[in-house]
């Protein structure tokens, strides 16, 4: 052959561990070795046998027998081309182990890089049922401070509206639908967007904007019992545990909850699984139910939001949402409720409406 000799690195049987520059080239089945610093070698090609080598395969080793025990040599992959083109056979064995072991190494560094990413992924997926028994095991004093830093954050915000038609009859309805030995706190916050929420503790925040748009004391009962109900069911708890993450949760397994309360500051911008809702729909309309309330009102406040506000969802149904579908259960659940004799709440929903027209809000 005719090629250029191929650069390799001999090492002799019994000789020195770092071997010596040769040069390699094939004439008529066997293998001239040209050593820097000894007599050339011919080779016959049938006593030869090569395997890759080296980090990743990326070198060939020819060995032979000889005087004295095993010669070999060293030739980096890209090199050895001339030599495999003219003995194909001899370099077939070690070209399938050098594919295997790329596919195995290939395999490896995938599974390096899938590896952190699977473990994030079961984080992920053990925060639920990590959230779940942290809320399973919350005592109501802390439940109570979770409550108390969202009012702390409410009262930051806007100003609690402690007097007046509209904060009278928020607590008369409150009292309606609180049960014996509940403690449940209702508060008027002076916002206009129409929202409302109940934190950790019995805390219930509505806005002066869900009072005035409310047809009726029934409509807002209807409000009220939903957002209570995620309060009974610990919705809102295991939302905030849930929001704060791994590490609040871990170190709320070990009885440290101090960084629940931040978080429960948060609890107005969490938003509710379907799931969630619709439970909450159900217990609310048990409660309005028990309460001798008309449980209609809280179909028809959804209904009208629904309906009167277009595109622009008001707060209460973006962050509680209530589409078609969820009014449509909503209906079925009506349906299918025993009939009750419902009792008026006794409110002048005149009077405050005017007091809220008369304050501008």
């Amino acid at each position: 052959m005719n090629d250029a000799p191929v650069a390799a690195r001999y090492y002799p049987a019994g000789g020195d561990a770092h071997g010596h520059p040769a040069l390699l080239r094939w004439e008529r089945g066997n293998l001239l070795v040209a050593p820097a610093d000894s007599a050339p070698l011919r080779v016959p090609a049938s006593t030869l046998r090569a395997e890759a080598r080296g980090f990743n395969h990326d070198q060939w080793a020819i060995a032979w027998p000889g005087d004295g025990g095993e010669h070999l040599l060293i030739v980096a992959d890209q090199a050895v081309g001339p030599l495999r083109a003219a003995a194909p056979a001899l370099f077939a064995s070690g070209v399938r182990a050098r594919h295997r072991a790329r596919q195995r190494f290939g395999i490896g560094v995938m599974l390096l890089i899938l590896l952190p990413l699977l473990l994030i992924a079961g984080l992920f997926l053990a925060i639920e049922p990590l959230a779940d028994r942290v809320v399973d095991h919350i005592p109501p004093s802390i439940e109570a401070r979770i409550g108390e830093a969202v009012l702390a954050r409410t009262r930051l915000e806007s100003r609690i509206i402690a007097q007046g038609p509209a904060a009278e009859a928020l607590q008369t309805i409150g009292r309606r639908l609180a049960r014996p030995g509940e403690t449940l706190q209702f508060h008027l916050a002076d916002r206009a967007d129409i929202n409302a929420f109940a934190a950790p503790g019995g805390i219930v925040v509505v806005n002066a904007g869900l009072m005035k748009r409310a047809a009726s004391a029934e409509e807002v009962a209807g409000v009220l019992a939903h957002e209570i109900a995620h309060v009974e069911l610990r919705h809102s708890l295991r939302q905030i545990v849930r929001a704060a993450g791994l590490r609040v949760i871990v170190s709320a397994l070990f009885g440290d909850y101090g960084a629940l309360g931040s978080w429960g500051a948060q609890l107005g911008e969490l938003k509710f699984s379907r799931d969630a809702e619709r439970e909450a729909d159900a217990r609310g309309l048990q409660r309005l139910a028990e309460a001798r309330l008309d449980p209609q009102g809280m179909l028809r406040f959804f209904e009208t939001l629904a309906s009167g506000e277009g595109a622009r969802l008001p707060a209460v149904l973006s962050t509680h949402p209530a589409t078609s579908e969820r009014i449509a259960r909503l209906r079925e659940m009506l349906a299918a409720a025993p009939p009750g004799a419902a009792q008026a709440i006794p409110v002048d929903w005149d009077a405050v409406h005017r007091a809220l027209a008369a304050a501008g809000r």
